[in-house]
C-alpha cells in the first residue's frame, strides 16, 4: 500500500468509509486517476502531486473520489 495513505484518515472519514485495505487500495486508485498520476507512480510522486494543491483543491476532493468510488 502507498506510504501516504496513513496521511488520508480525514478523507476517509469524509467519505465515511473504514481505512481498511480494500478501501485505501480504491481509494488510491481513484486519488490516482483524479491527480493524473499513473499506477506505476511511486508514493512520492503522487504525494507531491497531492501536496501540491491548495486547501480548497484537497476539500474539493472528497465529491470526486466519492464519485469515482460510486458513493
Amino acid at each position: 500500500m502507498t506510504c501516504y495513505m496513513r496521511h488520508m484518515d480525514w478523507l476517509f472519514d469524509e467519505l465515511e468509509l473504514e481505512s481498511d485495505k480494500v478501501n485505501r487500495r480504491r481509494v488510491d486508485t481513484a486519488l490516482r486517476a483524479i491527480l493524473g498520476s499513473a499506477e506505476d507512480d511511486h508514493c512520492p510522486e503522487v504525494w507531491a502531486a497531492y501536496k501540491s494543491l491548495a486547501d480548497g483543491e484537497r476539500a474539493a476532493l472528497v465529491p470526486r473520489v466519492r464519485e469515482a468510488l460510486g458513493l
